[in-house]
């Protein structure tokens, strides 16, 4: 029997997908291309099962990963300020040494 589910994680991934985007600065058009292309093409135009459509999605961005340094770099740079910048959002000052730190940990 298959657990249906109200748009929960359609909704999860595009949040990510948004704050990705947010986040960045100076997006590279051709990564926002690939995650937009690959929700559109899994979740907005797809009548597939929910756990389909993540598997799908899932699949398509593999094609997204990054293939130069620089690439993983800016990657980095994401993951660190979504993971350990969020909670410093409100507070300027805070954000700021948080966003320095990450481009330090995040040097190659």
């Amino acid at each position: 029997m298959e657990r249906r589910s109200s748009g929960g994680s359609a909704r999860i991934v595009a949040a990510v997908v948004v704050a990705l985007v947010v986040l960045a600065n100076g997006v590279n058009a051709q990564v926002y291309t690939c995650l937009g292309g690959c929700y559109n093409k899994c979740f907005l135009r797809s009548i597939k099962s929910n756990s389909e459509r993540l598997a799908c999605y899932y699949q398509c961005l593999t094609s997204c990963v990054p293939r130069s340094a620089a690439d993983y770099q800016y990657y980095c740079q994401i993951g660190c300020s979504l993971e350990l910048c969020i909670p410093a959002s409100g507070d300027g000052a805070s954000l700021e040494r948080c966003y320095g730190s990450c481009s330090n940990l995040c040097k190659t």
